[in-house]
């Protein structure tokens, strides 16, 4: 299983700057990561391992 975090920290490091993102444990989905950058906008990363697909679930949040 740590493979499988392994892939999903190395496809967050291939796609975004490590240092302008905050990276928290999302534990409702397997190896689940939530990111969160400088806008508060959120993205959860996973590797759906049924379906072995990668799952980016992105919310952007509106500002009031």
């Amino acid at each position: 299983m740590e493979e499988i975090e392994t892939k999903v920290m190395d496809w967050i490091e291939d796609h975004f700057v490590l240092n302008e993102i905050k990276i928290e444990d999302f534990p409702f989905f397997p190896h689940g990561k939530l990111i969160r950058d400088k806008n508060e906008e959120t993205m959860v990363v996973f590797w759906c391992v049924f379906m072995d697909v990668w799952i980016i679930d992105y919310k952007k949040h509106r500002s009031d």
